[in-house]
């Protein structure tokens, strides 16, 4: 059994100042995905009027004094490391809220808010030992993740956690946790004795319930991008025309127009179209990520963006598409004013 050791806050910081600014925010994405996974497994907030519609992570909360990013904030005022955004079933009221403050602000049992610290903790361990990892020297085992890559190993392991984790960590040169590189070793150790797995009934739900989970959390980015676009004025008509540009931009070169709203939907799929859903709701998520980026209105909300498109080998590109313009000049003319 791997020992647990729990950094302090000055040993944390003091190994995150040896990291570049990349490998931070891989490390605050890594801890944002878990985080959202854990919402949508455990199911937090099914027994009050509240629903988790994201959470925003300041990579680099500790550094008060050297901060190269925007600071989060609670409802209340507080500086957070950690924004949980909720929103109300019954008025659509949203709230943005340290998790200290879930049982004062949205009135959420202290059961639930100490079982949501309960899993940042251990997330927080998880990633403790990955730095620790990291000052001893390891990295990213660039080779053998190439070599799966290679003979396209991950096939049945895109919508899990440890799949994009991979992708995240090599493209920053980070060490994976213990666990993770055993599993990384076992699926080389078979592709090199040329074992083909052939997926169960059990495996193939399993595989497609992941893929479901990982494209709720790509809508819930969606969700946040459409917020930003009504705080800043955007007009019923405005919205909706986004919203359909977003999805035109999402199905081009698309024989068909059948697009999953809800990810409920996916129980009803194949594991083929579960996959090419995911990949329409990235390429959605890639059209709000390029109408934001020529501006400052949603700096944390495009860093985010752009990790999860990293995540899944995706490039961030940069189009000519109309409706990608007009969203542009639609922001931009409500900004101004």
């Amino acid at each position: 059994m791997d020992k647990i050791i729990a950094l302090t806050r000055q040993q944390r910081e003091a190994i995150l100042q040896h990291l570049t600014a990349n490998q931070v925010q891989a490390l605050s994405e890594f801890t944002r995905y878990a985080m959202l996974s854990r919402f949508h497994t455990h199911h937090y907030l099914k027994q009050t009027d509240w629903e988790f519609q994201g959470m925003v992570i300041d990579p680099w909360y500790q550094r008060q004094h050297d901060h190269p990013g925007d600071n989060l904030y609670c409802d209340c005022g507080r500086r957070l490391k950690n924004q949980f955004i909720l929103r109300s079933r019954t008025s659509g009221r949203q709230l943005f809220l340290g998790i200290s403050h879930f049982q004062q602000h949205a009135s959420i049992p202290q059961k639930v808010a100490r079982e949501i610290q309960a899993g940042i903790n251990e997330i927080n361990l998880y990633m403790d030992s990955i730095l620790l990892a990291y000052q001893a020297g390891r990295r990213f085992p660039q080779e053998i993740f190439q070599f799966i890559v290679d003979q396209q190993g991950f096939k049945n392991h895109e919508g899990t956690i440890f799949y994009q984790r991979c992708n995240l960590f090599s493209r920053v040169d980070l060490p994976l946790h213990q666990r993770d590189y055993q599993d990384l070793q076992t699926l080389y150790h078979q592709l090199k004795q040329g074992v083909a797995h052939r997926l169960t009934k059990k495996e193939i739900k399993q595989l497609r319930d992941d893929i479901a989970t990982d494209w709720r959390q790509v809508d819930q980015q969606i969700t946040m991008f459409n917020y930003l676009l009504r705080q800043h004025g955007l007009t019923v008509q405005d919205l909706h025309r986004i919203k359909s540009n977003s999805i035109n931009y999402a199905l081009q070169r698309r024989k068909t127009r059948f697009m999953i709203h809800d990810y409920k939907q996916f129980k009803d799929v194949t594991l083929t179209k579960a996959r090419s859903q995911l990949a329409i709701k990235l390429r959605q998520l890639s059209f709000y990520l390029q109408i934001f980026q020529p501006n400052e209105l949603a700096k944390v909300q495009c860093e985010q963006a752009q990790q999860i498109l990293i995540a899944h080998k995706m490039s961030s590109p940069k189009s000519h598409f109309f409706g990608i313009k007009e969203a542009q000049i639609l922001l931009k003319s409500k900004y101004t004013i």
